[in-house]
């Protein structure tokens, strides 16, 4: 039996019923957020809310009780029985529920608040061995530092990538390498180490932000740049980054390889790097 937490209460999932007026479903009009459960902690769940806070505040979203989601989420972890178990809290937060209109609902009503939990595996020998990619124009709107619930765009992306046999679409604009379809990009050039620079047109990616603190503090020159795809035979090394992949070698885009083939000793210093740093958190 699967629990989840709905508009202030906790309940088994298939119990919760959400409105056919809610604007989440006929608009997208919501955000939402994705947290990692280390067998016993959160990882930089800091982090997280203030990128939950920051997606409300850019949507205009009012959710007075965000502040409970870490309560929430360990809630969600017990009750579920994955205390021992890599897990995913997920967290969506939409206008609520009134007549179809595009406007906001005058007077405002209470937002539609949904977090559930589930156990995966990390799959970690397939993501260390590295992942092909392709690589597409970006089709999204120009707003990507939200983290909204709109990803049509996306989900296509990926979809195509799935099909060509890929695990990521890592999108270009105006020929310039942005990010993937749900993960944020790095490519190594001359022993450097490049990721496009924050702005509307990528998501602040929480394991990025660590990883660009982690090479960092190992010595790595780290330049918050955007790569131009004409540069992709200088490129040794890339990975990508996400809550799930945490650090994931690319090893071709578009079926041609990223310099040898294989993971690159950048990426494989910095998987390590993490892995050690959430040891080190475990005690």
């Amino acid at each position: 039996m699967q629990y989840a937490y709905f508009n202030g209460k906790f309940l088994q999932k298939d119990k919760v019923k959400i409105s056919p007026d809610d604007r989440g479903f006929l608009f997208a009009d919501g955000i939402y957020e994705v947290v990692r459960w280390y067998e016993g902690f959160f990882f930089d769940m800091e982090s997280h809310m203030a990128r939950l806070k920051r997606s409300m505040k850019e949507t205009r979203l009012s959710w007075p009780d965000a502040d409970s989601f870490p309560f929430i989420a360990e809630k969600l972890i017990t009750r579920n029985k994955l205390k021992d178990r890599p897990s995913l809290i997920y967290l969506q937060v939409t206008r609520g529920a009134a007549k179809r209109t595009h406007a906001f609902p005058t007077p405002p009503v209470d937002p539609t608040v949904f977090a559930n939990a589930w156990g995966f595996n990390p799959a970690k020998d397939m993501i260390s061995a590295g992942i092909h990619t392709i690589l597409r124009k970006d089709p999204r709107w120009n707003r990507c530092d939200i983290k909204s619930v709109s990803l049509l765009p996306n989900i296509l992306s990926f979809q195509e990538a799935v099909e060509a046999g890929s695990m990521e679409c890592i999108f270009m604009r105006d020929g310039m390498m942005t990010e993937c379809a749900h993960s944020n990009a790095f490519f190594v050039i001359d022993g450097k180490l490049f990721t496009h620079p924050e702005s509307e047109n990528i998501l602040s990616g929480v394991t990025r932000k660590n990883v660009i603190r982690i090479a960092r503090e190992s010595g790595l020159s780290v330049f918050e740049i955007a790569v131009s795809a004409n540069r992709m035979n200088e490129i040794s090394e890339a990975f990508v980054t996400n809550t799930s992949f945490e650090v994931a070698p690319i090893i071709s885009i578009d079926k041609n390889p990223v310099g040898n083939g294989i993971p690159g000793p950048v990426t494989k210093l910095l998987r390590e790097k993490f892995d050690a740093e959430i040891r080190a958190l475990k005690g």
